[in-house]
């Protein structure tokens, strides 16, 4: 018997394509395969629970140039709490002031942006500036100290270890092949749709989105204006092949969401367009209910300028929270109804001032300066979210602070109390540049892979798995963050693919970011020289500074730094010396020899056993001995240099592939399917 596709497609004199597995930014589809219901699908779950099984013998594990070291148990406290205790710590006669001088060698290309495609080179020669340094050790000494791990919310700046934002999400239909988005339709549906008394009594679903209007003031307060008009949201919508013929334009089939004004009228294009055909009103009126559930989508929703309910009390403001959220979803690749950065680029689909005024004459308000349609959620008289279309993207009720769970947090660690604490205390430790010891060796200039941005919406990979159960995902009570994120070293793999260079073509001849950008690497092989200098340190300080090198006896440990870590680059060996002040230093001018050193080279040890000690007196030396075999495995170069270890750590890029005759790129399929990301530790061992 033909099934409804074949039926449909007959009815109109067409051939239903086949299924394919949904692509990337489009709406996933359900998935109408002749399999059994009680087969399993080739994947690392169960279709009927959803659960994730530990063993999968379909999928390889995936893979990613980075892994996470595990947070303490709890944070290491600092021998202070507060600024009466520091002035007293600093000025201790057991204190030890002195410097540390690097010797830098390059393992694999490096690049430190600087003019350009070149790397920073302030007087005419490359070196690795002081801040770059202080950046990339305070990382590890925050590890090695077992310290806080803190955000800050987007509204405020940068977060020291992590941006505190809510992850925006959305999932309108969990997809059989798809396990995982079972539980994340049941979230987003818990939140986009509610129960509503129909016509005839019974209890059926409704959107909660509300339609209404972004609208932006002169003293750059942000509302939404809710719309007037009431309707069952049958009557605000045209077909779009109706749309077609009314404006002569033709609907792209993909990636065509867009606002688009007629006078005064909005039309909001939302998505994908039908799997099928576009049909006209009366081919659409001869369907029955069924077939016009099937038939795709056939409609374009409008909205009017008279629909604008201006009676300010009705107004919503949205808060800073909420708007700095909204602008900070990287992912979304739909309608920005408001700006992403601070600039005050006009949205498009956005009516100004002007055009405000030519719709509505004296009737606008004084200080609205825009107005953009838009839907938004609403929860006791605030805006919780809000978006282009009906069903648009929301953000996890958990922010990512939630899911730190570490025991003292809050308290004064070591990195506050020997790299400063904003206006409680400067800094006692300062980072000079490294400078070059011979001539610089360059690669040739190239286009490099495109410098990729975190992408915590994976949760399968920034989020622990226990692999007994549904992937836990920001909103479960026991999410928890993975840890610091540190780049393996592997060689070097960074030239721009001929398929980047398309796409990068596509880009530049559309006004947009360039995909990729011109480097000019420093070769391996380089070497620098840099100095740390610090300040009265205790003991126990200069030891957990030296830990930085010592690593906990560490046989080959490199380093990152630089741009380009994912494809290889900034993989960097750092030879320490540490020289301490004599105590004649401030008494002693000279001395036989003429001006005396200050500074006698020093065997580290004794600071090294005095960090361990107060560790083990704080009971935090097991939990710290977990953090370090972890961070030992990811900072050792030697697995780089075995055969088959690229592939151990590298990008799940896809594969590109022609899709309706446009070149575009197939996920890999242990993406698709959510498969969480192995340990450092499971790697690691995997190469020995």
């Amino acid at each position: 018997m033909a099934n409804w596709k074949d039926q449909l497609g007959a009815k109109f004199g067409i051939k239903p394509p086949e299924e394919s597995s949904p692509q990337k930014n489009s709406r996933p589809q359900k998935n109408y395969s002749s399999q059994s219901r009680n087969s399993q699908p080739k994947n690392n779950y169960s279709a009927r629970s959803g659960n994730y099984q530990s063993q999968n013998n379909s999928l390889q594990p995936p893979t990613a140039p980075y892994n996470f070291v595990s947070l303490p148990e709890s944070v290491l406290p600092a021998q202070f709490q507060n600024v009466d205790d520091f002035k007293e710590h600093v000025t201790s006669a057991e204190t030890v002031s002195g410097e540390i001088f690097l010797d830098i060698e390059t393992l694999t290309p490096l690049f430190i942006g600087g003019n350009e495609s070149k790397n920073f080179a302030p007087v005419g020669k490359p070196i690795i500036p002081g801040s770059s340094l202080r950046g990339m050790f305070k990382n590890i000494f925050k590890i090695v100290t077992c310290g806080a791990f803190r955000g800050e919310s987007t509204a405020q700046k940068k977060g020291e270890d992590f941006n505190d934002e809510h992850i925006y999400f959305r999932c309108i239909m969990g997809v059989g092949r798809y396990p995982w988005t079972k539980s994340l339709n049941k979230l987003y549906n818990g939140r986009m749709i509610h129960s509503v008394k129909g016509k005839d009594g019974k209890i059926i679903p409704a959107k909660s989105a509300r339609p209404g209007f972004l609208i932006c003031t002169n003293d750059n307060k942000v509302f939404i204006a809710p719309s007037i008009y009431k309707s069952d949201r049958k009557d605000d919508r045209i077909l779009i092949r109706e749309y077609e013929k009314i404006f002569n334009v033709t609907i792209p089939e993909r990636n065509s969401s867009r606002i688009e004004w007629d006078g005064g009228t909005a039309y909001i294009i939302t998505g994908s367009q039908a799997r099928y055909k576009l049909l006209d009103q009366n081919s659409y009126d001869t369907l029955n209910d069924e077939e016009k559930k099937r038939a795709g989508k056939q409609f374009i929703r409008f909205t009017k300028i008279d629909y604008v309910d201006w009676c300010r009390e009705h107004w919503l403001e949205i808060h800073d929270d909420v708007l700095t959220s909204y602008r900070h979803d990287r992912n979304r690749r739909g309608v920005d109804i408001v700006p992403r950065d601070e600039d005050g680029k006009k949205v498009a689909g956005t009516l100004g001032r002007k055009q405000l005024e030519n719709l509505l004459g004296e009737n606008l308000p004084r200080d609205v300066v825009s107005l953009i349609p838009c839907h938004f959620l609403e929860e006791r008289g605030q805006v919780t979210a809000f978006g282009h279309g009906q069903c648009f993207r929301i953000p996890y009720q958990n922010r990512i602070s939630d899911a730190v769970k570490i025991s003292g947090n809050e308290s004064v660690d070591f990195a506050d109390a020997l790299f400063g604490s904003k206006e409680l205390w400067a800094s006692r430790v300062y980072f000079e540049d490294a400078t070059p010891v011979e001539k610089i060796s360059t690669l040739p200039t190239d286009k490099a892979h495109p410098l990729m941005q975190p992408n915590p919406t994976s949760y399968q990979l920034y989020l622990k798995q226990d692999g007994k159960g549904e992937l836990v995902h920001w909103d479960n009570h026991n999410a928890q963050i993975r840890g610091y994120k540190l780049y393996w070293h592997k060689p070097a793999d960074w030239q721009a693919t001929a398929f980047e260079l398309r796409e990068n073509q596509k880009r530049l001849k559309s006004d947009k970011e360039p995909l990729t950008k011109e480097m000019t690497p420093l070769d391996k092989g380089n070497n620098f020289v840099a100095k740390i200098r610090f300040k009265n340190l205790s003991r126990v300080e200069l030891g957990a500074l030296m830990m930085i090198f010592d690593l906990d006896g560490a046989k080959n440990p490199a380093y990152k730094i630089g741009q380009g870590k994912p494809f290889g680059f900034g993989s960097v060996r750092i030879t320490p010396k540490l020289f301490v002040e004599n105590e004649s230093t401030y008494t002693k001018l000279f001395d036989g020899d003429g001006w005396q050193n200050p500074c006698r080279e020093k065997n580290p040890a004794e600071y090294l056993d005095a960090f361990k000690k107060y560790l083990d007196d704080c009971g935090l030396l097991d939990t710290w001995q977990k953090v370090m075999d972890e961070l030992k495995m990811i900072l050792d170069f030697s697995p780089a240099t075995k055969k088959n270890w690229s592939d151990s750590v590298k990008l799940m890029s896809g594969t590109p592939k022609n899709f309706n005759g446009k070149e575009t790129m197939e996920l890999d399929e242990r993406f698709k399917q959510r498969v969480p990301l192995p340990t450092i530790k499971t790697i690691f061992e995997a190469v020995k």
